[in-house]
């Protein structure tokens, strides 16, 4: 985590050393990143940069920490179901994935560092941030999974963990399928209605299953 120190800069100055490394870290594997180039976009001395970091991992960390926290504020703000009245658990998961592409579009530079941590070579630190990163997002989860059943809209003889389980794998599938809709130009990737289809597909077979209803038991 970041200093006191950096906390207590002015807002603009956090702003641009946030931005400057969330381009650095977009652009380039974590062991080819450079402080150099972070504090020169950042226009502040390398000297500084100590007072406010430990090291370069500390900030990498500290910038996914940060994206991962602005797309739940997201989802909590166009998805009033999450948390208020009339959730239903299909309808709110796939609102969820729509919003999931909106958080996209109006925010290029965090979908390139989600796209650059996919492609990371340094597997100790990918994983060590995945599994960091990874009880946010099994409590975003979690807690769908919970209200659902507490509700009665899901199966109670199905397994909470092995459903939680099957919505983190869900929602890594849904990620992959999204950046390989068109990897040389990903502005086009919104026109096409690809993703969306992945998506109802996916929550068809979530609510309905594999077996042939009509087979024998």
């Amino acid at each position: 985590m970041p200093t006191q120190t950096f906390f207590n800069l002015p807002e603009a100055k956090r702003t641009r050393i946030i931005e400057a490394a969330t381009r650095e870290f977009a652009a380039y594997a974590f062991d080819q990143a450079s402080i150099a180039r972070i504090i020169e976009q950042a226009g502040i001395p390398r000297g500084s940069f100590y007072q406010y970091f430990e090291n370069l991992k500390d900030l990498y960390k500290y910038i996914f920490d940060l994206s991962v926290e602005k797309k739940l504020q997201y989802f909590d703000a166009k998805v009033p179901a999450l948390h208020g009245e009339g959730f239903e658990f299909f309808s709110t998961l796939q609102r969820v994935f729509v919003v999931g592409l909106e958080f996209a579009r109006e925010h290029p530079d965090l979908l390139a560092l989600g796209d650059r941590f996919i492609k990371e070579s340094n597997a100790p630190l990918r994983q060590e941030v995945m599994a960091e990163q990874a009880l946010q997002s099994a409590g975003f989860y979690s807690d769908m999974l919970r209200r659902g059943f507490d509700l009665g809209q899901l199966d109670p003889s199905v397994d909470y963990t092995t459903a939680l389980y099957f919505m983190k794998g869900m929602h890594a599938a849904l990620v992959e399928t999204y950046l390989a809709l068109d990897q040389s130009n990903p502005g086009l990737v919104f026109e096409d209605d690809a993703y969306l289809k992945s998506i109802n597909n996916l929550l068809q077979l979530l609510a309905h299953g594999l077996k042939n209803k009509e087979a024998l038991p």
